[in-house]
C-alpha cells in the first residue's frame, strides 16, 4: 500500500508541475509572468499605454481573465474536483505516514501551513470563482443584463490575485523540491522580458510612425 500512495502522490505532483511550469500550454507560472509584467507596465506608463498601443487594454484584460480561470481550475471544492490542490493537501495529510520526501515523510506542520496559506486567501479565491462561475463559465441571468456588474460583485485587486497565485505556485514548487531536492527552472523571467521588450519596441515605433502622438 505504500508503495501505491507514493506513486499516485508522484504522479498527482508531475501534473500540477506540469499545470504550473508548462509551456504549451503555457502554465500558471508563464501566465502570472505575462500578467505580472503588464500590470507594472500599466503602473509605470499609467493610461499613456494605450496610447503607446490600443490593443495592450484587452490584452491585460484578456491575461488576467486567462490567469483567474487557470488558478480557479486548481482551487475548486474538493468535493467538485479530484485535481483541486486543496483535495492533493488533504491526501498528503491523510497519507502522510506512507509518503516519503528526500528527509522523510512530509512533516504534518508543512502541509498544514501550506493549506492555511492557500485559505488565508479564501476571499480572493471566493471572488475569483464568483467571477468564473456567474461570469466567464456560466452567465448568470443578472450579469447578462450587467456584465460589468461582475466587477462590482467580485472585486479583486491585482496584488490580491498575484500573491494568491505566487502561493499555489509555492506550494507545488515546495513539494517538487522536497521529494526530488531539485525544481524545474522557472521561465517567468523569459516572459517578463519578453512583455517589457514588446512595449519598449512599441513605444519605439509609435515615436517613428507617429512623432509627437506620446507627448
Amino acid at each position: 500500500m505504500k508503495a501505491q500512495i507514493q506513486a499516485n502522490y508522484e504522479e498527482r505532483l508531475s501534473r500540477y508541475v506540469t499545470l504550473i511550469q508548462g509551456e504549451a500550454p503555457p502554465g500558471l507560472v508563464p501566465k502570472l509572468a505575462v500578467y505580472r509584467e503588464l500590470i507594472r507596465q500599466h503602473g509605470m506608463h499609467g493610461d499613456r499605454l494605450w496610447k503607446i498601443e490600443p490593443i495592450l487594454h484587452p490584452l491585460i484584460i484578456s491575461a488576467e481573465t486567462d490567469l483567474h480561470l487557470a488558478t480557479a481550475r486548481l482551487l475548486e471544492e474538493p468535493r467538485r474536483a479530484e485535481g483541486s490542490l486543496f483535495a492533493f493537501l488533504d491526501f498528503c495529510m491523510k497519507n502522510q505516514v506512507n509518503i516519503t520526501w528526500k528527509s522523510g515523510p512530509p512533516p504534518i506542520g508543512i502541509l498544514e501551513k501550506q493549506l492555511d496559506e492557500l485559505e488565508s486567501r479564501r476571499n480572493t479565491i471566493n471572488a475569483i470563482m464568483g467571477r468564473r462561475d456567474k461570469f466567464f463559465a456560466h452567465l448568470d441571468k443578472r450579469y447578462l443584463k450587467e456584465p460589468a456588474r461582475i466587477y462590482v460583485d467580485y472585486p479583486l485587486e491585482a496584488d490580491e490575485v498575484i500573491a494568491l497565485v505566487n502561493a499555489v505556485i509555492g506550494v507545488v514548487t515546495e513539494h517538487q523540491w522536497r521529494l526530488e531536492e531539485s525544481a524545474a527552472i522557472s521561465v517567468a523571467e523569459f516572459y517578463t522580458i519578453g512583455v517589457d521588450n514588446m512595449v519598449r519596441n512599441l513605444e519605439a515605433g509609435r515615436r517613428k510612425n507617429f512623432p509627437g502622438q506620446l507627448d
